[in-house]
């Protein structure tokens, strides 16, 4: 028994050895990119705004914001799937529709809760107007004013190219460039019927049934019409690959149920393709061609990752190698324009396995001050280091210069003008060689950034039927990262916040840096309460948001200190506020 299990080790070792030699090397690779091709792209998959007859009685309009907006006729009046980023945006598009659209609008179906697809929301609401959408897309909406707001706002301004001139960034590789400033003024509306699995309504006699269908995000649906043979996809099918991973930063996409969802309209057998984003597919036999070629495109690199993984390789050689096959990477469906293949082989990865990839090295490393300056050193100290990066810059060799300037941010040295000049300059080189509109808008801002030639980040502005949707307790639960911990060690404790109008109550515990959240009462060993009071879920929400001041909501009688007034004060002190 012995000598056969040191056999099958010895024969899996081997195997493994056999494995991670033969998967280093990419049996294929994607064409090099070409910096021209993101204009084409422009031009020919979203191009000027108008709107466009898809099939009979279904009108897309293509060009005005970063989503389309698509209009269904029926004989009852009209449905909408998806809405616009703002107010702003789809005020232009309902009057770009004319008398197509058919008073009322009935429904507005959510693909997603992406903040493209519902922000123009309340131009086509109207009273009675069912919104329908999964059961995942009130949490999953939330999110976005959740603990990584700040972060995820930062990063979508850089992925976007804010602040970059057109003429570098001619569009986002999914539609027209966002306006985040009109953006601020959201016009969303929470939905009124929302689903699991599937759902099925009528509408003047048009047959609408919405699918869940997990992909871009967990609370996608597409629609199908099964009398006019059209799908509407969401964004599960855009005209570039896939976003598998944003690095605006989210969770991990669902990667394996994205290709289920694909499948699943691949048996509707549609005539017609509509996607959330570029433009519609007309033709049955391409329907099913794009459809097939985008599962496989993303069961391809999923299953390259998961050998690579199984073979030994880092995170880093298996993004190197990531590549599409020639078959799939000519397809002008798949062009990495938007989403691209070696950023989703690493989100894989860490999806999957997590962040570490087998290097010891990484497990106990060296403070990284401490390890990029041992490495300056090794090269032959600061001015050597700066004299190269320089030079490397002249010499057109841009990422190097990218790979040495982090390494010297990293040791906490002072950036030399000639060294700032290239690594501004370098960044410039790079966006404008790659034809993928969300690494361009990335690099193009961050240079920008150095310079401090960026607008200041605007707040949103939400209107009150939206504040007064959003539930009290993402409230409540985002104090326990808002907290400022290092200036609450030795505080402890507890808050009791009574909320008249909806007869309940929340305990705020700050113990040694830490806040937790309760409701009812205290948890075992919560610290003593300090104050109580009483208000309104309407006014905390509004208190929390920064619409009004405490002292003057106190003043007021909006908000009631029964017992402990300067310790709450205090108290509120001890928070960063503002969603």
């Amino acid at each position: 028994m012995r000598l056969r299990c040191l056999t099958m080790s010895a024969l899996a070792i081997t195997t493994l050895i056999a494995c991670k030699t033969g998967d280093r090397t990419p049996a294929t690779a994607s064409p090099p990119a070409d910096a021209t091709e993101l204009r084409a792209h422009c031009e020919t998959h979203i191009g000027q705004p108008r709107v466009v007859e898809a099939a009979p009685g279904v009108w897309v309009a293509v060009g005005y914001d970063l989503a389309n907006v698509i209009l269904i006729q029926t004989d009852e009046g009209s449905v909408i799937v998806d809405t616009a980023m703002s107010p702003a945006r789809a005020r232009p598009i309902r009057e770009a529709f004319g008398d197509r659209l058919r008073e009322p609008v009935r429904a507005i179906v959510y693909t997603h809760s992406h903040i493209d697809h519902i922000g123009g929301a309340s131009v086509w609401a109207e009273p009675e107007t069912k919104i329908w959408a999964t059961d995942a897309f009130v949490p999953h909406f939330l999110k976005q004013y959740d603990v990584f707001r700040v972060a995820e706002s930062r990063r979508g301004a850089r992925q976007f190219g804010r602040d970059v001139p057109l003429d570098q960034l001619p569009c986002s590789a999914l539609g027209r460039r966002i306006d985040l400033d009109a953006a601020l003024e959201t016009g969303v509306r929470l939905p009124t019927n929302t689903f699991s699995g599937r759902a099925t309504f009528e509408v003047g006699g048009t047959r609408f049934e919405l699918v869940e269908a997990h992909g871009e995000t967990d609370d996608q649906l597409f629609v199908w019409l099964p009398e006019r043979r059209v799908l509407l996809a969401g964004d599960n099918f855009y005209y570039t690959f896939p976003n598998l991973y944003t690095i605006r930063g989210t969770r991990p996409r669902p990667v394996r149920e994205w290709i289920a969802s694909l499948d699943t309209m691949r048996r509707l057998k549609p005539e017609v393709l509509i996607g959330s984003h570029t433009i519609p597919t007309t033709s049955a036999d391409q329907v099913q061609e794009v459809l097939r070629d985008y599962r496989d495109a993303i069961a391809w690199v999923f299953t390259q990752t998961v050998r690579g993984a199984n073979a030994g390789l880092t995170i880093d050689e298996i993004a190197e190698h990531a590549a599409l096959p020639p078959h799939l990477a000519n397809k002008p469906w798949l062009r990495e324009l938007y989403g691209q293949v070696d950023w989703s082989a690493r989100a894989i990865y860490t999806s999957e396995l997590g962040w570490f990839d087998e290097d010891p090295a990484d497990l106990y490393p060296l403070p990284a001050t401490t390890r990029a300056r041992h490495l300056i050193d090794a090269m032959g100290g600061a001015d050597a280091v700066a004299r190269r990066i320089v030079e490397a810059g002249r010499a057109h060799d841009d990422r190097w210069v990218l790979d040495l300037v982090r390494w010297w941010r990293r040791a906490d040295l002072p950036l030399p003008g000639d060294v700032l000049e290239t690594w501004t300059t370098s960044l410039r080189r790079v966006a404008m060689q790659t034809p993928n509109t969300n690494g361009r808008g990335y690099l193009l801002q961050y240079a920008l950034e150095i310079e401090g030639r960026v607008k200041a980040p605007g707040k949103p502005k939400l209107d009150d039927e939206l504040v007064a949707a959003l539930p009290v307790d993402m409230f409540f639960q985002a104090l326990t990262t808002r907290l400022r911990p290092h200036e609450a060690l030795d505080v402890a404790e507890t808050v009791r916040f009574d909320m008249t109008d909806l007869d309940q109550r929340w305990f705020v515990s700050i113990r040694n840096g830490v806040a937790e959240v309760a409701t009812d009462a205290p948890l075992p060993g919560a610290p003593p309460v300090v104050a109580h009071v009483v208000t309104t879920s309407e006014t905390w929400k509004r208190l929390a948001l920064k619409l009004i001041n405490p002292l003057r909501a106190i003043a007021s009688g909006n908000l009631k200190v029964v017992d402990g007034k300067v310790a709450f004060l205090k108290f509120i002190t001890r928070f960063d506020r503002d969603l």
